[in-house]
């Protein structure tokens, strides 16, 4: 029997809390009885949304009757929330408010899905095709009865056949957006590759690759087209920009870039890598048998009702081919300029430079830095029914309306023949969506020149970087000064999840050089990343830009002319006004919204960080210390007792000007050999007169040395002055025949 239990004193009570029933309960019997029960919940008194959203204070008056004149011109019976979604359009109210009133006007559990975690249990109680038909989530299970949350309480569909299938539900109230989030993380679509790759090793295993190659591409039931069409959805899912399919020595590996950052999701057996390629190709309309050159196509899909644009690249590697999916997802509005995030000294002058009639004004930064997406919001402020816009694009990403667009084809149509095709046609507005070349640059810059507005990017690492890109393009820096009218250079910053981030004590490199670049700022509270199910493990959700603007003054132009260098021309555009991209970024840690390290990852890259220099130990051959001291080295050299003292490798005396003219040596004599210039010095040759016709030739003349000095002769201490055969005095014969007694 089916029972819709309500809770006593509820009917009585006045006020959006006291409303609040603790829970509504349906439980599965025979079909009649349901149907009575549904009809008792629909039919339920209960006061109207709009009183309830005054008398929480999510509204006023003036916004309710909008509202309800809004309604009385468009009449609709598609459900109770049909106000709430009015007033959503009109930017009364949001999801998070329409939940909040929807539960205390029909006196439903709330649910807090913003901090909730899904609880493992729930989501296999409830097969995903069944939460997204009538979009619910499954938020826990309490004594065998599963609660959902649901966005539309009034959804009798839904509720017949979860009671029919999970025999016990509970019924709260969550917010849409907030349960198409929990739905696209709870539920992954690549859960069960492992029985697809399963099923293309048995069928490989019996037809072969190529009997496989050649049936997949028109069964939609084969494993490897469920297999990419998995990969597909949950990267759409998962808020990838970009899927990245890499072969490796026996895998392939599938990963994602969400928020600028790779994440790894699954890994493949390497069979299924040229299957996988071909029917990529396929759908790329690209030739499968080639696989030694790179190849790049397009294809559209669409993942959970919504419309994908996808960019194909294929490039062959050593264990096969390398794919990558740039993923557009066409159903997400475009950002106006407010919402880019811009500084107002950035956007203020970036306005009025995009509202010039003529010029050049340039997006520059690296792959998924936002450059299209800072263009097309530039070029919805300056569209204009008076004027003539066309685009040449690559692809054409969103389609504006009384806009011309045209796309750049792989038979010959490319940015430069567009943009020749363009000036033909009258054009006041001109968007260009990558200067890749010498000859599109100059194109630009004459279109610029002769009275057009021309946008657009360029790969470059700032603002002034682009300019001189163009020179080294080939275009003259005189062309370069007079057709650009300003640069924008730009960063994706990811931002820190703010449901789990948690204070954190900061390093002193980091408290240093945020004070150097803020002006001596401080954040009230350092943060540092978690990661929690929201930001799926990574401690940051969604991205914020930041932006520097060189506006092309006077003084700039002439340091472009004069060819100055990078460093003269960004030290004049700060002296000017130019906030770099850098101080932006720093900024943002200062109000909590990023890291340092984030900054350091994306926009500045810091030299000599380290709190304190490395301490480098001993590597895996260095000698076991001794017991013992080293033994004292000659008279004159101190003992290396600390071996990093200085003292321990001398260098010699440091030289003195001579207070006398030196002794020379005697004419025909042989003058002495140079002092030894090495760490230690080695002991002096004795002298070997050489015999010349039989004749000894005398020593040379040293000479007398002060008590003072000692003698740099340590093979001579030992001798005796006194002794006839020893001393300066004594001669060469008097030397052998000492030499030989002692032998």
């Amino acid at each position: 029997m089916a029972v819709f239990r309500r809770s006593k004193g509820d009917d009585g009570e006045q006020g959006g809390a006291r409303r609040r029933r603790k829970t509504v309960d349906f439980d599965a019997g025979s079909a009649a009885i349901l149907d009575v029960q549904i009809g008792e919940w629909v039919g339920s008194t209960r006061p109207r949304l709009g009183e309830v959203l005054l008398e929480l204070g999510s509204i006023d008056p003036d916004e309710l009757l909008r509202a309800l004149q809004h309604q009385k011109n468009s009449p609709s019976t598609e459900g109770a929330a049909r106000l709430g979604e009015i007033l959503m359009e009109l930017g009364s109210i949001d999801e998070v408010a329409l939940a909040a009133g929807l539960a205390n006007q029909f006196g439903v559990p709330l649910a807090d899905l913003h901090m909730l975690s899904p609880d493992p249990e729930a989501i296999a109680r409830i097969p995903e095709d069944l939460a997204r038909r009538h979009r619910v989530f499954p938020v826990h299970v309490e004594d065998g009865r599963v609660y959902l949350a649901s966005a539309d309480p009034l959804n009798t569909d839904a509720i017949r056949e979860l009671v029919d299938h999970c025999q016990s539900i509970g019924l709260m109230i969550g917010a849409r957006g907030e349960i198409d989030r929990l739905l696209d993380q709870s539920y992954n679509a690549l859960a069960d590759h492992h029985e697809m790759v399963q099923a293309f090793e048995l069928s490989n295993a019996s037809m072969g690759i190529e009997a496989e190659t050649e049936t997949f591409q028109v069964d939609e039931n084969a494993p490897v087209v469920k297999v990419v069409n998995q990969v597909l959805t949950q990267g759409v899912r998962s808020r990838a920009s970009d899927i990245h399919l890499e072969p490796g020595e026996g895998f392939l590996r599938v990963r994602y870039r969400v928020d600028g950052a790779m994440t790894e999701a699954i890994r493949l057996p390497s069979i299924m890598g040229p299957a996988i390629s071909s029917r990529i190709k396929v759908m790329s309309e690209l030739n499968i048998v080639e696989r030694r050159r790179p190849q790049d196509g397009q294809f559209s899909v669409r993942v959970d009702g919504r419309p994908i644009d996808v960019r194909c690249s294929v490039v062959p590697t050593v264990h096969g081919e390398t794919i990558v999916l740039r993923l557009l997802d066409k159903s997400k509005t475009l950002l106006s300029m407010k919402e880019l995030g811009m500084i107002p000294q950035v956007e203020e002058p970036f306005l009025r430079l995009a509202s010039s009639p003529l010029g050049m004004i340039l997006c520059t930064g690296p792959t998924g830095a936002g450059k299209t997406t800072t263009l097309y919001a530039a070029l919805n402020e300056v569209n204009d029914p008076t004027k003539n816009t066309i685009t040449v694009e690559d692809p054409v990403e969103y389609q504006f309306e009384g806009i011309n667009q045209m796309q750049v084809t792989e038979t010959g149509f490319d940015f430069a023949t567009g943009l020749r095709g363009i000036l033909r046609q009258d054009p006041d507005v001109i968007l260009v969506g990558e200067i890749r070349d010498e000859e599109t640059a100059r194109i630009a810059m004459q279109a610029s020149l002769t009275g057009h507005m021309v946008l657009s990017s360029m790969h470059a690492i700032d603002s002034v970087s682009a300019l001189q890109r163009f020179m080294d393009m080939g275009i003259e820096p005189f062309l370069v000064a007079s057709a650009i009218n300003g640069v924008v250079g730009q960063r994706l910053l990811r931002r820190l999840c703010t449901t789990c981030m948690e204070p954190t004590q900061p390093k002193p490199a980091h408290v240093s050089v945020v004070a150097e670049f803020t002006g001596g700022q401080q954040p009230d509270t350092w943060f540092k990343p978690v990661g929690c199910h929201r930001c799926e493990h990574t401690g940051y959700r969604g991205r914020i830009g930041v932006y520097e603007l060189l506006v092309m003054s006077e003084r700039v132009r002439e340091l472009v002319v004069n060819r100055a260098t990078h460093a003269e021309i960004t030290e004049t555009a700060i002296e000017e006004g130019m906030r770099t991209m850098a101080v932006q970024g720093f900024q943002l840690v200062v109000d909590g919204v990023t890291t340092v390290e984030e900054v350091f990852r994306s926009v500045y890259a810091p030299s000599g960080m380290d709190d304190e220099p490395l301490a480098l130990g001993p590597g895996p051959r260095a000698l076991e210390p001794g017991d013992e001291a080293l033994p004292a080295g000659p008279p004159g050299i101190p003992a290396p007792s600390d071996p990093t003292s200085a003292a321990a490798f001398p260098t010699g005396p440091a030289p003195t000007e001579p207070t006398q003219d030196p002794v020379q040596p005697a004419a025909g004599t042989v003058p002495p050999a140079p002092a030894a210039t090495g760490p230690f010095p080695q002991a002096a040759e004795p002298f070997r007169p050489p015999v010349v016709s039989g004749h000894v030739v005398p020593p040379p003349f040293q000479p007398a040395q002060s008590a003072a000095a000692p003698s740099d002769d340590h093979l001579s201490e030992d001798l005796d002055p006194g002794e006839p055969d020893s001393g300066p005095t004594a001669t060469v014969s008097d030397l052998t025949a000492r030499r030989e007694a002692s032998a």
